[in-house]
């Protein structure tokens, strides 16, 4: 199944005023593809606009989710400002206003389907004041019907290594960590459930499950199994099978196997009725602590997501992320012809699907699509190589060329 543009509702977000952190571009609209990924430096607010269409993406599922933390906990029904409020602050922190990153006041809005859903946040007070529209739909979702977990959205973060490590509901508490890092363990552990009800041998019980099994995990090094209520690894050393807790396994493993497993349960929750088109993934940095070449099977993942109907939004630091897309989006103009060094056409990508931002340093935002092409611009991506590289590139002239004044043993 090929994801086709005139098939998808626009979608798009923008800063409408304001500055907000280090966005200071109100002219340009993000539209938001089937597969979106965000790139640039550090701090360029590649994240910070991620998490923020996660809010819109994921928001019936927050509305309903954070309404009953009131009332368990305090018995209270929020005002909608205050409801928002702390949905958007939980974003990043439990212990910080998200209206700090407002220069003054910023006005952050988003479109879909006509309809256009925004608020203003003030950093003076760390107010949201909620825009009449969103104020309806969030009335509206009240009255509706209650959503289960995993919910419409998950957001997969940078942190999620830290999985690896802590276990237990109370252990997240504690930690205070933002609430996504907290919905995407609960998503983990309902994986583990998903896992130990219905998966044969570890061997997932849908069809396009099982092909991520048989074609991701030797990229890894080995594979996740559950043992009761912990994740191990297992892997094969001379010969034999090994099982090890999975805090054990290499950074590489311990950053990246969520991914595939939650990539492996959304077509079992889909099966099951858990979760409806569209879903959203939101993924940080999904080429952490992997070399380039599992970079590149990573990203034919997310592209199977995309074209069974899943959405994906990506944030990176990595051009190689970039160049293997574009790979994908070439490819699919050869149909179904196969050979055996070329992409599988379960992951070529249709023009049109893909939508790619460069965040830069002065706060703006660009596209990097060809208009005509509906390719990454070929352009775009050296200028990106050498905004990422500038700094490696002058390290790497220092060490082979040091300064006289430099008194440093090489």
């Amino acid at each position: 199944m090929k994801s086709s543009r005139s098939e998808e509702p626009r979608e798009e977000i923008w800063l409408a005023k304001g500055k907000l952190g280090p966005i200071r571009d109100t002219e340009n609209k993000i539209e938001v593809r089937p597969l979106t990924i965000f790139i640039g430096k550090q701090g360029t607010g590649k994240s910070l606009l991620s998490q923020l269409l996660y809010f819109f993406h994921n928001l019936p599922y927050l509305v309903r989710y954070y309404d009953t933390l009131a009332q368990v906990r305090n018995g209270e029904i929020l005002e909608v400002q205050e409801l928002v409020r702390r949905i958007l602050d939980d974003l990043r922190s439990r212990d910080r206003a998200f209206g700090v990153f407002a220069d003054n006041s910023a006005t952050i809005k988003y479109r879909v389907d006509g309809k256009t859903l925004g608020f203003n946040l003030q950093s003076n007070n760390r107010r949201a004041y909620v825009h009449k529209e969103l104020t309806e739909t969030i009335a509206a979702i009240r009255t509706g019907n209650p959503i289960s977990p995993p919910g419409i959205a998950l957001f997969v973060p940078a942190e999620r290594i830290i999985y690896s490590h802590v276990r237990g509901p109370s252990a997240w508490e504690f930690l205070a960590v933002p609430r996504p890092l907290t919905l995407f363990a609960d998503a983990m552990e309902l994986a583990g459930d998903t896992f130990n009800r219905n998966w044969l041998e570890g061997q997932p019980d849908t069809l396009e499950g099982r092909r991520i099994y048989q074609w991701i995990w030797k990229y890894l090094g080995g594979e996740i199994v559950r043992s009761g209520d912990r994740w191990k690894w297992k892997f094969s050393a001379e010969r034999e099978q090994k099982l090890i807790d999975i805090d054990m396994a290499s950074s590489g493993q311990r950053a990246n196997w969520p991914l595939l497993v939650l990539s492996e349960a959304l077509f079992s929750w889909r099966q099951e009725g858990k979760i409806h088109q569209p879903f959203y993934l939101h993924i940080e940095e999904p080429e952490i602590h992997l070399h380039p070449a599992a970079q590149v099977v990573i990203v034919k993942l997310l592209a199977y997501l995309v074209n069974q109907g899943f959405r994906v939004v990506v944030t990176t630091h990595s051009s190689t992320v970039l160049y293997a897309l574009n790979n994908l989006l070439v490819a699919s103009d050869l149909g179904e012809y196969q050979e055996p060094n070329l992409p599988n056409p379960a992951v070529r990508l249709a023009r049109g699907s893909v939508g790619a931002y460069l965040f830069q340093a002065d706060g703006s935002i660009r596209s990097l699509i060809d208009e005509e092409t509906r390719l990454i611009s070929e352009a775009e991506m050296v200028e990106v190589d050498e905004v990422l590289d500038i700094q490696l590139n002058r390290l790497e002239f220092l060490r082979a060329n040091p300064p006289e004044d430099m008194d440093v043993e090489m």
